[in-house]
């Protein structure tokens, strides 16, 4: 049975994380399409222009902005110009929500160029869900972090990552951005179930789900955004699963290198997810 959701938020549907290699397919094929997700940081520090685009954009489909520099997980402050920078986006494009990851991206303000996973203690929760609470009552809107993919326990972490996420999320009473691809990949480089993860972590915080195609290399599975999600269908099963028993709002598609040279996968797997979540 599904649980009651946390948060009052539409369902927007199944969509595609928007690429400007993208860009003029989505518009042809809108009527396939139910939203779209925006990367928030490719619209500050840019031109009035493509925020206005976006803007335009928003009028005809929902879009979910996504950031990549919250860097809840640091030990720093919160960079108050950059969140006012990413609410500014996500207001005007009228998001029902914003999502980042539960992460660190800088230490003393040097970027790292990725998304670097946190030992998982108590105090660290106790530190990203204040930093959590914190934006999230600035912008004014529900937000939502995301699992990350990372190939190694991180020394000195005293609970399961389950245990870690679901702290956060409920001390700093925000919801939850499910990666079924991230989730897939851990648990088969880290040997664990995802199944069990999926029922330890609080469903009713689950708002939207991100879905993606990775690659096997060298007896380890990478989280690429490069292929089909069918290169491991046991995301799909996931799916499944998790809709049947957490409130889902949103499932976007992620693409971001080996384009398909036909638009028609890409919509294909909307598809497929939109009747798994349906």
């Amino acid at each position: 049975m599904c649980v009651k959701p946390r948060f009052d938020l539409p369902r927007i549907g199944v969509g595609i994380a928007h690429r400007p290699s993208f860009a003029r397919a989505i518009e042809q094929h809108r009527d396939r399409i139910d939203c779209i997700e925006i990367c928030a940081d490719h619209y500050i520090s840019r031109t009035e222009g493509r925020l206005a685009r976006a803007v335009e954009l928003s009028e005809r489909l929902p879009i979910a902005p996504h950031g990549l520099e919250l860097s809840i997980g640091a030990d720093a402050r919160l960079d108050m110009k950059y969140c006012r920078d990413v609410a500014r986006v996500a207001k005007a494009v009228r998001a029902p929500w914003y999502s980042d990851h539960l992460c660190f991206t800088q230490i003393s303000q040097i970027e790292l160029g990725q998304l670097t996973p946190i030992a998982f203690t108590d105090a660290a929760a106790t530190r990203c869900a204040a930093k959590a609470r914190q934006f999230q009552d600035m912008l004014g809107m529900p937000l939502l972090l995301e699992n990350i993919t990372y190939y190694m326990a991180i020394p000195g972490g005293t609970m399961t990552e389950a245990e870690f996420l679901s702290k956060v999320v409920n001390d700093a009473d925000c919801g939850i951005l499910l990666d079924l691809t991230n989730l897939y990949i851990n648990s088969q480089n880290l040997h664990y179930d995802p199944y069990e993860f999926i029922d330890n972590i609080p469903l009713e915080r689950v708002v939207q789900v991100h879905l993606a195609g990775g690659v096997y290399e060298d007896e380890v599975w990478i989280d690429t955004h490069s292929q089909p999600i069918d290169r491991h269908p046991e995301v799909w099963d996931l799916l499944d699963y998790l809709c049947r028993r957490a409130p889902v709002r949103s499932v976007l598609i992620e693409r971001d290198a080996n384009l398909p040279d036909d638009f028609g996968e890409m919509l294909a797997e909307v598809e497929h997810a939109r009747a798994v979540w349906a």
